[in-house]
This record gives C-alpha cells, sequence and structure tokens, in this order.
C-alpha cells in the first residue's frame, strides 16, 4: 500500500475527474429512473441539464384530483390585493364622500302642458283624438329639446345668474362646476342638473332643477317656465303669420285691382256727364217722347189748316216753322241715343263702355269681398291654432334635500364595482387556462 501524500502529488487530476462525472451521471440517471418509476416527482430535461423538479402530490384515497399546494409564504394572493384596490378602496371612499364631503342639492319640480284651442274643441273621434295626442307629444318635444339647448342658456343669461347657482363656494369641488366654464361644457353640466320628461299619451312635461338652495331650484324652474310661454308665443306667432300672409296678399291685389275699376269707373262717368248711360237714355227716351207728342198735335193742326184752306195764314207758318223745329230737334235727339258708330258723345257707346266698366267693378268688388272673408277664415284658424303653456303643478321651495343618496349610492357603487371585479377575474381565470 502506497499511503505515502508524496505520491498522490504526482496522480495526474485529469485520471481522477474523469471517474467523477461519470459516477454522477450515473447517479442522476438512477434519481430520474426511479422517480418517474414512483410518480413522486416530474422531472423536464434538456440534454445533461436537469431543467425543472416539480414535486406530485399522491391522489386521495377516493380517488380524484391531488390537492392544489398550498402557498407558505407571505404574500397575499393576487386575488385578494385586486380585490381590495378595485372594490373596497373605492366603496370606502364613496361612504366618505357621501357621508362627509357631498353637498345637500335640493329638487323644485314643475309639471306644465303644451295645449291649443283646436285640441280643447276636437273631440268629435278617435282619430282625431289620436291626431291630437301626437301634436301634443310633439310640442312637447320642442319645448324640452329648447329646454336643454344653448338658446336658453343665452335668453336666461339676460334675467338671472344661472352659473353663480352651480358654482357657489358653499359646494363640494365634485358637484359645483366653474364658472367660468364654456358654453358646450356648462351645456353638458345643465343636463344633469336639469331633467324633462314628456308623457307620449297626455303631452304633460314634468320638469326637475337641481341646485344647491331651495330657492335657486324654485327660481331656476320659474324662470325656465317663463322662457318656455315666450318660446311658444313666438312659435304661435310665427305660425299665424306664415298661415295668412298668402291671404293677406291676396287680399291686397283685389284691393288694389277693385280700387282701379272703381277710378276707372267714375273717369268714365265724369267724362260723360252722368252717372249711368241708362238714365240719360231713360231721360232722352222721355224728351223724345214729348217731343214726338208735341210734334203730332202740330202735325195735326197743319192737317186741319190744311183742309180750311187756309194754308197761306201766318197761324199755318208759324206752326210749319214750329214742326221743323221739333223735327230738327227728334232728329238730335234720335242720334244721341243709337247715333252712328264715329259718334262718341252717344248714348248707345257709352252703355257699351259703361257696361264694361261696371263688370271689370263687380268683378273686383266679389274678388275683394272673397279674399276679405279668406284672410278672416285663415285668421280665426290661425287664433284656432294658437299654442300656450298651462302651468297645473307651479314650481315650490322644497324643504329637504332629496340629492345625494348617501347610502344607496355607496351600496350601488360597490354592487357596480364587485360585478365589474368579478367579470375580469373570470376573464382573466379564462385566459391562463388557455395558457396551459
Amino acid at each position: 500500500m502506497n499511503s505515502d501524500p508524496t505520491n498522490r502529488k504526482n496522480v495526474p487530476t485529469s485520471g481522477l475527474r474523469e471517474p467523477l462525472s461519470e459516477t454522477l451521471v450515473r447517479a442522476k440517471s438512477s434519481l430520474v429512473s426511479k422517480l418517474r418509476n414512483t410518480g413522486a416527482l416530474r422531472v423536464r430535461e434538456s440534454g445533461s441539464k436537469l431543467i425543472e423538479v416539480e414535486p406530485e402530490l399522491p391522489a386521495p384515497a377516493g380517488g380524484g384530483h391531488p390537492s392544489p399546494r398550498t402557498q407558505t409564504s407571505g404574500k397575499l394572493p393576487f386575488s385578494v390585493v385586486s380585490f381590495i384596490g378595485f372594490v373596497i378602496v373605492p366603496f370606502l371612499a364613496s361612504i366618505v364622500y357621501f357621508a362627509f364631503i357631498a353637498s345637500d342639492q335640493y329638487i323644485a319640480e314643475a309639471r306644465f302642458a303644451v295645449r291649443s284651442l283646436a285640441e280643447d274643441q276636437a273631440k268629435d273621434g278617435v282619430d282625431t283624438n289620436i291626431l291630437s295626442m301626437s301634436t301634443m307629444s310633439q310640442d312637447g318635444y320642442v319645448v324640452t329639446s329648447f329646454i336643454h339647448s344653448t338658446e336658453i342658456l343665452k335668453r336666461l343669461g339676460k334675467s338671472i345668474d344661472y352659473r353663480q347657482m352651480f358654482s357657489l363656494d358653499s359646494a363640494d369641488f365634485l358637484s359645483r362646476i366653474d364658472k367660468s366654464e364654456s358654453t358646450e361644457e356648462f351645456l353638458k353640466y345643465w343636463e344633469k342638473q336639469v331633467s324633462t320628461y314628456v308623457d307620449g299619451p297626455s303631452g304633460i312635461i314634468t320638469l326637475k332643477t337641481r341646485t344647491f338652495s331651495p330657492e335657486d331650484s324654485r327660481q331656476l324652474a320659474s324662470m325656465i317656465i317663463r322662457e318656455s310661454e315666450s318660446l311658444i308665443n313666438e312659435l304661435s306667432v310665427r305660425a299665424q303669420r306664415d298661415m295668412t300672409a298668402r291671404f293677406a296678399d291676396e287680399v291686397q291685389r283685389s284691393t288694389e285691382n277693385y280700387r282701379q275699376a272703381l277710378a276707372a269707373l267714375n273717369e268714365f262717368q265724369n267724362t260723360i256727364g252722368f252717372l249711368t248711360p241708362e238714365a240719360r237714355a231713360t231721360e232722352t227716351g222721355s224728351l223724345l217722347v214729348g217731343l214726338l207728342a208735341r210734334k203730332l198735335d202740330l202735325d195735326t193742326r197743319l192737317f186741319v189748316l190744311k183742309e180750311s184752306k187756309a194754308e197761306s195764314s201766318p197761324a199755318r207758318q208759324q206752326l210749319v216753322l214750329a214742326s221743323k223745329n221739333l223735327e230738327d230737334q227728334i232728329v238730335k235727339l234720335r242720334k244721341e241715343l243709337a247715333g252712328g258708330t264715329r259718334n262718341d258723345e252717344n248714348i248707345a257707346g257709352a252703355i257699351k263702355t259703361f257696361a264694361h266698366l261696371e263688370t271689370d267693378r263687380r268683378v273686383a268688388e266679389s274678388l275683394y269681398e272673397a279674399s276679405q272673408k279668406n284672410l278672416e277664415m285663415a285668421q280665426a284658424e290661425a287664433t284656432r291654432k294658437a299654442l300656450y303653456v298651462v302651468v297645473f303643478v307651479p314650481p315650490t321651495v322644497p324643504e329637504e334635500s332629496l340629492y345625494p343618496h348617501r347610502w344607496s349610492s355607496p351600496l350601488l357603487i360597490l354592487l357596480a364595482l364587485s360585478v365589474a371585479w368579478v367579470t375580469l377575474a373570470l376573464i382573466w381565470a379564462s385566459v391562463e387556462d388557455h395558457r396551459l
């Protein structure tokens, strides 16, 4: 036996390393094969390097899956941490806000409707009632659209400082709004503080205003109703004007035509010197009849003198002269009545011209009367369809604060966050399961 240490120094190291490596490899292979056979461990290898060794727990006696391993580290599971951060912390913050920070807000309520005389009188049939309900609903939606528009903000700004109502220093920072916000941003805030609802069948509009002061809520609701009444009145006046404008133009045209016809007739009467040619013809006819009677008397007397052989008597000469004068007058009157076509002063031509002018006057007068009647009917119809606002529940000063809901709101927040957290957790678990 060679136990001298000096002799060990001369032993080559490569000879020792090689048997040692082989021994370790054989031991590793033997261990892995035993563990695989027993099922106590699962080993994953890559070449000759051990990657992962994971213990497998034995199955329970009754069969089934092995129980999962319990974590013995001091850290909380991620699910617990996420639930606390996503649900519990916001829930506690909402309790603090609604219980100690949120400002009281007061709600003033008013109810009104848009009506017209036509709707009040239209009670004849079912179809009419259905049409009336549809019209009432449309008018109600017009008013609610106006209440939630920038136009009402412009009108309210002329009478009250509505921005100051929602930017009080005593209000909490989450509920109030900056007074210098733009109109578009303030309109978004306005839609949350002012709500409207239209009942379809009846057309009743329910208005609710919410501010930080009871008096401000009542005043704001009253001003909104006043501006809504102004809008409805403007729409009614505009509708009446549009409805009667065409008839008013027709009346104006017919009036002008009637005036021109009267002027032409008056001018003709002044030209001929009498009112109507018929009266002048009657008068001329009467004169002609009288002259013919006198002429007949003179002719009779001349015949008597002729038969009595007194043709050379002075009386006969006077009668002949008088008869000739009467004949001239009769001829003149006959020409005045009938006359030639070139005589402008004859009564026949005057009657023809007068008849034409009189016909124009009567037609113009009839059109004028008809247009006046149509205008009156249009005005009556427009008045019958005029809209007006009926306020049957005026706004009053609220006695207590109905908002915020200091206990129900946190509970609703807790419920919503819990549902959201459970949904996200299920989605995450499904993704992890697909990875395995």
